[in-house]
């Protein structure tokens, strides 16, 4: 029998079933809040999806119907923290000092990594990312759309000016703007300083300087 044949009612349920109970903001958030503080207490070796469902108020099943991994739901918590930092004036207006535009691409991240354990919490979604496929296409996509693009066209711009080399290489210059923050988090650490953001872009200016 075909769902032509079959009463309005019985094709409406069906469509329920196949699409399935719809995701809600605040079911949503409280699954992100509630890995947020995992990661913070536990790290990612020791993430709990059980303890995150309890937390949460949520059933395990609806986690895992949600994210691919507890590596993509750790990495969204960690990502979604960053939504409320509010991004220093100057980050897309031309007239602003080139420093400052920059600097306003990393502060969301070490202002996140300074607050309360976000620093444990940082570290923790940076090994998930790193261990696992979908949570690292996750980190890299929104590394690429909120800091890589962004930074490229600031560089294109200065280099038109004669501010910079005309041969800067974007890969070079992400590098050196978060590979010391990677290394304090996740090798040494250590704190991130409250002045590392403004030394980052000077590092990274310097290096692309004409000679």
């Amino acid at each position: 029998m075909s769902e032509q044949d079959l009463p309005p009612e019985a094709v409406e349920e069906g469509e329920k079933r196949r699409v399935g109970p719809r995701r809600s903001e605040a079911s949503t958030n409280a699954v992100l809040h509630a890995a947020y503080i995992e990661l913070s207490e536990h790290g990612w070796r020791g993430f709990s999806v059980d303890r995150v469902a309890k937390n949460a108020r949520a059933s395990k099943q609806t986690i895992y119907r949600w994210w691919k991994s507890a590596a993509c739901l750790s990495v969204d918590a960690a990502l979604g923290r960053l939504a409320a930092v509010r991004t220093p004036v100057g980050v897309d207006s031309a007239p602003a000092d080139v420093r400052d535009r920059v600097a306003a691409l990393i502060e969301p991240m070490l202002l996140a990594v300074r607050t309360g354990d976000g620093a444990h919490a940082w570290r923790g979604a940076l090994l998930a990312a790193a261990d696992d496929q979908d949570a690292g296409e996750t980190f890299r996509a929104w590394f690429s759309e909120k800091v890589k693009i962004p930074l490229r066209h600031i560089l294109a711009e200065q280099a038109l000016k004669g501010a910079i080399r005309r041969d800067w290489d974007i890969d070079l210059a992400t590098e050196l703007l978060f590979g010391p923050i990677w290394h304090r988090l996740i090798a040494m650490r250590g704190p991130v300083p409250e002045s590392y953001s403004r030394r980052l872009v000077e590092s990274v200016l310097k290096a692309l300087a004409p000679n």
